[in-house]
């Protein structure tokens, strides 16, 4: 008795656990094609960028966000500068129900173009993004951050115009997803 019990509540278990997570990936999927719908239909007007470099700080930031149009999602809170930040960018979000924070650090100032680009890398891709499946694609092996991060920087590269960016700009951008996020050959 005790063994048919036991048996019945493991494959009890074994189809609650296989439906949790074939419902999951369904969420997964559903949110990721959502996103990429909505990445896709951001829509954005020329621009006039003030003269010179932008000074790194707060102010610049919020300014590059009205000048780029740059539509910060809900569920993300506005950017911030981060003097400390080593990259020109970062997004993170700590867990399921917070917000995505977004950071920009002062190697994001070397033009109002590059300013524009990273928000719009941080905030019009990566916090649309389904973090849950980064992930989950990390943990299978399968490039998850490496994925996104391409997505983000082909973003960057397919909106150059938008942004103002230069030749060497966009080379910089190209090398840097070379570089750090290669296709798998």
């Amino acid at each position: 008795m005790l063994k048919k019990r036991l048996s019945h509540l493991i494959l009890l278990s074994v189809s609650l656990s296989t439906g949790f997570l074939a419902g999951f990936g369904v969420l997964i999927l559903a949110s990721q094609s959502r996103a990429s719908m909505e990445l896709g239909a951001i829509q954005h007007a020329s621009v006039v960028m003030p003269e010179g470099t932008p000074e790194p700080g707060q102010e610049a930031v919020d300014m590059a966000m009205a000048i780029f149009k740059i539509v910060r999602p809900e569920g993300a809170e506005m950017p911030v500068y981060d003097p400390d930040l080593k990259d020109r960018g970062l997004t993170v979000k700590s867990t399921w129900m917070s917000k995505t924070k977004v950071f920009v650090g002062p190697s994001a100032f070397s033009s109002w173009g590059m300013l524009g680009s990273t928000l719009a890398h941080e905030i019009e891709v990566h916090c649309r993004q389904n973090f849950p499946l980064i992930v989950l694609k990390d943990q299978l092996g399968l490039g998850g951050t490496a994925e996104a991060e391409r997505e983000a920087y082909q973003y960057e590269i397919r909106n150059a115009a938008r942004f103002g960016l230069n030749n060497r700009d966009q080379n910089l951008i190209a090398a840097t997803v070379e570089y750090y996020y290669p296709r798998e050959k």
